[in-house]
């Protein structure tokens, strides 16, 4: 899925976290438990960031260890653990990296004067209608930024 954003998030979340990898690096634990210790936890929901934004729910936890045991984490790690092994000892010339990363993006954020982003209000809203007949008509309002919502709304 081609994915493109305005407003530099995509920068800003890599910033993010790029520093949370080098806080884990500097207190000795691994990046993936550095950021399953420090995700909102299902019953601070709804939860106030610093910033005033307001997230009504979310399991992050679950998402995260899903994830992890998809990839079977744990094995990969591992794995890099034994390459760099081989590596350091001269027997390849082969490393192994493992990226982790957890973010957020704000989507449908309601009515433009709560959600106003440089001066470019954020609108996106859906109505569906289903008739008796049983066809259906979709309405939607969304900004592209060349993600491809006319093809992926047709389809």
């Amino acid at each position: 899925v081609a994915y493109r954003c305005s407003f530099r998030v995509t920068e800003a979340a890599y910033c993010i976290e790029r520093a949370m990898d080098i806080m884990a690096q500097k207190l000795g634990m691994d990046p993936a438990e550095f950021r399953m210790k420090n995700l909102i936890r299902r019953e601070q929901f709804p939860y106030t960031s610093a910033t005033g934004w307001e997230y009504d729910s979310g399991d992050y936890h679950t998402a995260m260890t899903k994830a992890m045991e998809a990839v079977e984490y744990k094995k990969l790690r591992a794995e890099q653990k034994a390459k760099q092994e081989a590596f350091k000892r001269g027997e390849t010339r082969e490393v192994m990296g493992i990226g982790v990363a957890f973010f957020t993006e704000i989507v449908g954020a309601g009515p433009s004067r709560a959600c106003d982003i440089l001066g470019i209000a954020m609108f996106d809203s859906a109505e569906i209608r289903i008739h008796p007949t049983g066809t259906g008509i979709c309405r939607l309002g969304t900004k592209s930024q060349g993600q491809g919502h006319e093809t992926t709304y047709a389809q």
